[in-house]
């Protein structure tokens, strides 16, 4: 390698590239600590962060989408022809069409047909291959088919057989790299998701510009007696210039609303292994406790993402006989993602992991904007969430729904104790940020791995 020419690195994964926050974070880190030349494959859909569109030494390359044809085969001949058609178009990239790499960081799950065609990819320019588990994708399979399925078996039996071939593994949780190393012989590396300096607070005159952006999706009322379209409307009638939680004093200064509906935040990728319906049951118990308590505030509920369960829960969002609460979907730019979990009051995470070893980022960012969160209770959850601490865990809507009520009553007059005492541990918080903890777990591996090559 030249003096002054950066090495190459690849980062693949099959799905779209800017709906993976991790994946978009070892980029930049693997081109601003690592010093190397970023190269990405994968597929397209949704906008990246700024920082990775507009970095010098990031370069995206989209897989060709697979013909719609395919999605009109019968669903044996589908399970077929849809890895087999993915494994050329990723050799033809790999090999014809983008530069030879020093390292290739992969992202696991899917692992059909990826493990095996970019373990052959690595060998064929003898480049050190670097998984990252993030799941296991066989438990991902099995939501869907049943876990005793063959599709199932098949596939638990090929990740295992491919586990061994990376030079070295990356991992998100103890409880997976525990598993790992106990149950598949692979020695992973521990690296938490962590939220980026921009995951943080956000400030008054920043969500009042944010929440007039949002106003098109916040006045579309979606419930029969819709309580934030109505406050809309009447908002747009008032002489100050106001959003929901925010209004504009006589000398131009952003000043919180009294008495102002508690905005909850929650994400979602509208998948099998996040039931929704926890949150739309939690909420219409709050709003029938709500319309007999004066010391609850309304609920104005933010629901962010894509995924194909989406329409249906919409469907059902439409028939909410809801009078002091209302839920809304949206899918934000990345840039405003950060500033509403910022704006936020409290964060809800459904995601209860289908390996149960593996941990929400959503959770990260939330802490990250200094956001109490109540997170739905699975196996490995307590590595994030200290429960009464930094944030709370239920198993059922009527527990998310008595947890919303004990952290909301008397807000924002008087916020409870429970919020406050959440507020001030996230406040005093100095946990490791996303590149301080790679700089740390993650740039000595992909050093290694630079070293050994050569």
């Amino acid at each position: 390698m030249p003096d002054g020419q950066r090495c190459i690195a690849w980062v693949v994964l099959l799905g779209d590239f800017g709906r993976s926050p991790r994946m978009q974070y070892h980029s930049l880190s693997l081109a601003n600590q690592a010093g190397l030349e970023v190269h990405v494959l994968a597929q397209g859909g949704s906008d990246t962060f700024p920082a990775v569109a507009s970095h010098e030494h990031i370069h995206i390359h989209t897989l060709p989408d697979t013909p719609r044809l395919l999605q009109k085969l019968p669903r044996a001949a589908l399970l077929v022809v849809k890895p087999v058609l993915q494994s050329v178009l990723l050799l033809w990239m790999m090999l014809a069409r983008m530069p030879a790499p020093a390292m290739v960081l992969l992202q696991l799950p899917p692992a059909v047909p990826t493990m095996a065609v970019v373990s052959l990819a690595a060998w064929w320019h003898h480049a050190r291959l670097i998984y990252d588990w993030h799941n296991f994708a066989y438990t991902l399979m099995a939501l869907n088919l049943g876990r005793h399925h063959w599709l199932v078996h098949w596939s638990e039996r090929y990740e295992r057989a491919w586990a061994p071939h990376a030079w070295a593994s990356l991992c998100v949780s103890k409880a997976m790299q525990k598993e790992l190393a106990r149950n598949w012989k692979v020695k992973a590396a521990l690296c938490y998701d962590r939220p980026p300096a921009h995951f943080a607070p956000t400030p008054l005159a920043v969500t009042h510009e944010l929440l007039q952006r949002l106003g098109g999706v916040l006045r579309t009322p979606v419930h029969p007696q819709d309580c934030i379209a109505a406050k809309c409307a009447a908002d747009d009638a008032a002489e100050v210039p106001m959003t929901l939680m925010t209004k504009l004093s006589r000398r131009g200064a952003v000043r919180k609303r009294e008495g102002r509906p508690a905005l909850v935040v929650s994400s979602t990728s509208w998948t099998p292994d996040e039931d929704f319906g926890v949150l739309l049951s939690a909420v219409r118990l709050y709003d029938q406790q709500a319309q007999q308590d004066d010391s609850l505030p309304p609920l104005l509920v933010v629901v962010t993402g894509r995924g194909p369960l989406l329409a249906e829960y919409q469907a059902r969002l439409r028939r909410l006989p809801l009078r002091r609460c209302a839920v809304r979907t949206a899918w934000l730019a990345p840039g405003d993602y950060p500033l509403l979990l910022g704006a936020a009051d409290v964060g809800v995470c459904l995601h209860t992991s289908s390996s149960g070893l593996d941990l929400p980022m959503k959770v990260l960012d939330m802490f990250g904007c200094q956001l109490p969160v109540c997170a739905m209770n699975y196996e490995t959850i307590g590595e994030l969430v200290r429960d009464g601490d930094n944030g709370l865990l239920f198993s059922s809507p009527q527990q998310l729904a008595q947890q919303l009520r004990q952290l909301l009553t008397g807000f924002p007059a008087a916020p409870s104790p429970e919020l406050k005492h959440m507020q001030r541990v996230h406040a005093r918080s100095k946990g490791l940020q996303w590149d301080a903890a790679w700089t740390r777990n993650v740039l000595p591996v992909v050093r290694r791995a630079l070293d050994d090559r050569t």
